[in-house]
């Protein structure tokens, strides 16, 4: 008979659930995060404290941030992206993995209304209008998971924040871009050493991305005379050479592969790339005094015996054109299918080069993108200054100057009357370890490809 079992009753007191009382009037807001609202007006202090707007009104429920966009952008309807959605769940994910991350760098609510900037505002001026909005769904997700990518998003951001503004460049600005660059440095240093992941992957092809056009609208100078070609600087073209790691990026990062949240960013038609007309029809495009400098006027001319004849057939059919988001690609040929000897003449100055390069910058300085576009208006007038200075013998140099001239003047005169003023403020080069860690970043990117 097995033994009976002894019940001994529960003496410990009874833990009592302490009164409380519901928030039933509590705001929108604070309901989202499951948090006891205080109910005040007009703002509750849990939003006040969190950087959110306050709204008793039951049929808005996002979370706004307190610091509104400067800019109002109409999404497209084609891709409806909530960026309080995305940020709620990043914030969360980013808090419980703190404790296995560098505690030297906590953003904070500043930053995170620069990411807000950055996805309403500025994301809108990267791509084609095609594949911005892949950007924007996209990049903000990206960058909490990869904290290069983070630092690259700000600096994008503030550099956006001060193009038409007098507003100098910050220190905070500088910690970013080099903290960016040189994250994004090792992790560029360590691709053949290991295998990467569908999230690294994409985000090294958005990081490549914002550092064009970081590299882009960083400019030394405020006018022609202080840019290149008529100054010098070790630092000259770096722009221009990093077209050949984004290459291999492109190869390395693979979008066209199933799990790659930028897949769609591989399908563009290959019409956005190149106009279908022949080298020889787009020749005649260009002015008899060019074909004639460029020595193109022999049919017998080719890529194989003529350093100029690629960027001289595309310039052929871009020069018609007008510059637009749509067809930016179309444009960015001129800087994707130029032979590494071209550069070459290009680092040394060369006339012919130098004139090509000119009536390119002529055409793109018409767009306006605010990350091209100064540098576009200075080097293109620079470029005609050196030219009248040191090549003056040139036959029909005046009729050949006169249109990079004229659309380059405008642009200057633009930027002047945009900007308030031309001064970037403290420069790159008062900061040495982020200019050094950008050019190591530049010269990651061009390593790749040997």
């Amino acid at each position: 008979m097995p033994p009976s079992r002894i019940t001994v009753p529960d003496t410990s007191p009874t833990r009592k659930r302490k009164a409380h009382t519901k928030s039933r009037g509590g705001c929108g807001n604070c309901k989202i995060r499951h948090v006891k609202c205080d109910e005040a007006k007009p703002h509750c202090k849990r939003c006040q404290s969190f950087g959110v707007s306050c709204t008793y009104d039951r049929i808005s429920s996002d979370l706004q941030s307190l610091a509104e966009a400067a800019f109002t952008v109409n999404i497209p309807q084609t891709a409806p992206v909530s960026l309080n959605q995305q940020v709620l769940g990043m914030l969360n994910d980013s808090v419980r993995r703190q404790s296995a991350r560098d505690r030297a760098f906590q953003f904070n609510m500043h930053d995170l209304e620069l990411i807000n900037r950055f996805h309403e505002r500025t994301i809108m001026s990267m791509g084609t209008d095609d594949t911005r909005h892949i950007y924007q769904r996209e990049c903000v997700r990206l960058a909490f998971e990869h904290p290069f990518l983070f630092h690259l998003v700000l600096t994008l951001t503030l550099m956006h924040d001060r193009f038409n503004t007098p507003a100098k460049q910050t220190p905070r600005e500088l910690f970013h871009w080099s903290q960016g660059t040189s994250q994004f440095n090792k992790v560029l240093s360590g691709v053949n050493r290991g295998a990467l992941t569908s999230s690294q992957k994409d985000a090294i092809w958005v990081a490549s991305t914002i550092v064009g056009c970081t590299t882009l609208a960083q400019m030394e100078g405020d006018t022609p005379e202080d840019v290149w070609p008529l100054t010098s600087s070790p630092c000259d073209l770096d722009w221009l050479k990093m077209s050949d790691g984004k290459r291999e990026i492109w190869r390395i990062a693979d979008l066209r592969r199933p799990d790659s949240a930028l897949r769609d960013l591989a399908h563009a038609p290959s019409d956005n790339f190149m106009i279908k007309i022949s080298d020889r029809e787009a020749l005649k495009i260009l002015p008899p005094e060019m074909l004639e400098l460029l020595e193109l006027n022999d049919a017998s001319a080719s890529a194989d015996n003529n350093v100029y004849y690629t960027q001289a057939a595309i310039m052929g059919r871009l020069l018609p054109m007008t510059v637009a988001s749509s067809n930016l690609l179309m444009f960015l040929t001129f800087l994707s299918h130029m032979p590494a000897r071209f550069k070459t003449l290009l680092e040394q100055r060369d006339a012919r080069a130098l004139l090509l390069l000119a009536y390119f910058e002529a055409k793109v300085s018409e767009h306006g993108q605010w990350w091209w576009w100064k540098r576009a208006t200075l080097e293109g007038q620079a470029i005609c200054l050196y030219l009248e200075r040191y090549h003056s013998s040139i036959p029909q140099l005046e009729p050949l100057l006169a249109f990079p001239k004229a659309h380059c003047s405008r642009g200057f005169a633009s930027l002047g009357s945009s900007c308030g003023h031309l001064s970037p403020g403290p420069r790159l080069t008062s900061s040495p370890s982020a200019r050094s860690e950008a050019v190591a970043c530049a010269g990651s990117l061009r390593d790749l490809i040997s």
